[in-house]
């Protein structure tokens, strides 16, 4: 009945299912269950057992709409005949409590619409579950479940399954991004020659670029680098909940950087943004990416060659500190993982220090 439809959609899933983070918003649960029904003795149906199949979709982490499907065959007291029954329902199902890691509290409550071949009615019900999560994508459910029809009887059941989890929205890589190189618009009849000399400039850039990556670095063998100045580039800076503003004290940091930058002219680096681990993935790359962005553009204000800084983002990966979700945004955690790091790629370990003005 109608459970063969949701049961179609958890076999496809399960033939393409890929890892997710977490249940974030947009991610998708396909459930298959078996189920033991216990009917009202006014319906003159006996206990049995079935099965479904569940399709829910998270509206945040700790919320989703669900519809499932589910059916089985009832024996009948006094000799009548067995009794095939469908169930169709759909719910709002809340995560009130986690239990570590791996284990979440459900409840839900939702309408039902049974059908019977004697009878068919609407109603309602309420849901008291358990998710023990195996990995990132699957996870073992238990539900409690207990109905009240409009024609009249108070019915109980329980489902049993597993769970698969997709999002396919969300691609946790690490983005990269040349200096100063953008998309170049197309044109249908021609070029004009601004826009050809602005091109032709960008595509000298990133040459210089991969040529001064390749050519080898040679050092005085009796020179020692400066251990102060490979801190000072190493220094990170730090940002405050959902903002790529500098605040005074990074400004100082990167003012340290700039007279390294002058006298090693040959140093390249990347800045890499980061964010802290609350909020969505994808926003949060983003985010990262702004931080950066908004570094390497005050460091080019004061002098430093664009084409000396590549910027990159990490958003919520690779925490300097790691923390449950539930942190505050205060926390020491959250704080230490606001930040721009500085790798360097040419001159590393051998820098000279800034000589006194």
């Amino acid at each position: 009945m109608y459970a063969r439809i949701i049961l179609a959609a958890g076999v496809a899933a399960l033939v393409s299912v890929a890892p997710v983070a977490a249940q974030q918003r947009g991610t998708i649960e396909f459930g298959a269950f078996a189920s033991k029904s216990s009917w009202d003795n006014s319906l003159d149906m006996n206990s049995n057992w079935g099965a479904g199949g569940r399709v829910g979709a998270f509206l945040a982490p700790r919320l989703s709409v669900e519809f499932e499907a589910g059916g089985g065959t009832a024996s009948r007291p006094a000799g009548l005949a067995d009794v095939n029954t469908g169930t169709l329902s759909g719910r709002l199902t809340l995560v009130p409590l986690r239990l570590g890691h791996r284990t979440s509290i459900l409840l839900g409550l939702g309408g039902d619409h049974t059908d019977t071949r004697f009878f068919e009615s609407y109603g309602y019900h309420g849901l008291l579950g358990l998710k023990f999560r195996l990995s990132d994508a699957i996870a073992l459910r238990v539900d409690g479940i207990a109905s009240h029809m409009s024609m009249g009887g108070n019915n109980k059941s329980l489902h049993f399954g597993i769970s698969v989890y997709r999002n396919p929205g969300v691609k946790l890589t690490t983005v990269y991004r040349t200096a100063d190189a953008v998309p170049a618009p197309t044109y249908s009849d021609s070029v004009s020659a601004e826009e050809t000399a602005r091109l032709r400039a960008i595509a000298a850039n990133y040459n210089a670029l991969r040529d001064s990556l390749g050519r080898p670095v040679y050092v005085n063998p009796g020179a020692a680098s400066s251990a102060a100045a490979l801190a000072t580039m190493q220094e990170m800076i730090l940002f405050t909940r959902n903002s790529t503003v500098l605040s005074p004290e990074s400004q100082e940091i990167l003012d340290a950087k700039l007279p390294i930058f002058k006298d090693n002219p040959e140093m390249r680096i990347v800045i890499t943004g980061f964010a802290s681990q609350p909020g969505d993935s994808g926003y949060n790359m983003a985010l990262g990416l702004r931080r950066a962005e908004v570094t390497k553009a005050y460091l080019v204000a004061r002098g430093v060659a664009p084409v000396r800084i590549e910027i990159a983002t990490k958003g919520e990966g690779q925490l300097l500190v790691a923390g449950p979700l539930e942190l505050s945004e205060n926390d020491p955690a959250n704080v230490a993982n606001r930040r721009s790091q500085f790798r360097l790629l040419v001159a590393d370990p051998y820098l000279v220090a800034p000589r006194n003005p």
